[in-house]
């Protein structure tokens, strides 16, 4: 996918989003990488794995309905709306990145909870360990 430009807080970014299937895990991923302009070397990163559809794909690519804890409202969550581009990015500044320094890969699961959203529904199949971004067979 090409590069795609997003304003946030007057800042400019460039990002672009992956999927990846992990046919031994059964494991989808949905990556997000963030760049703030003129920064390529210190790029955010953020992975959301779930589990893979086998017809629609990964779920986080073609949406899929979550629910909010706080009111039980639902909302069809698809990762390529800027909404949830922007919210990364908000989350990773308040992580400690800004734009110019080195973070971890962030957990985008993670994210979406602090959203407030129940992601129990996304979360692999038993056995699976994510760690650092990457799935492990137990």
């Amino acid at each position: 996918m090409a590069l795609r430009k997003i304003t946030v807080e007057e800042n400019v970014y460039w990002y672009k989003s992956v999927t990846k299937y992990a046919l031994e895990t059964e494991a989808a991923t949905f990556e997000i990488t963030v760049f703030l302009e003129d920064h390529k070397q210190t790029p955010l990163k953020i992975s959301f794995v779930t589990s893979e559809d086998l017809y629609a794909g990964n779920p986080l690519n073609t949406g899929v309905v979550l629910t909010r804890l706080s009111d039980k409202e639902t909302e069809n969550i698809n990762l390529n709306r800027p909404k949830y581009i922007r919210e990364c990015i908000l989350y990773g500044l308040k992580m400690g990145w800004n734009g110019g320094n080195k973070v971890a890969v962030m957990d985008g699961l993670e994210i979406l909870k602090s959203l407030g959203y129940d992601v129990s529904g996304l979360c692999p199949k038993e056995g699976i360990v994510i760690a650092h971004g990457k799935e492990y067979l137990k």
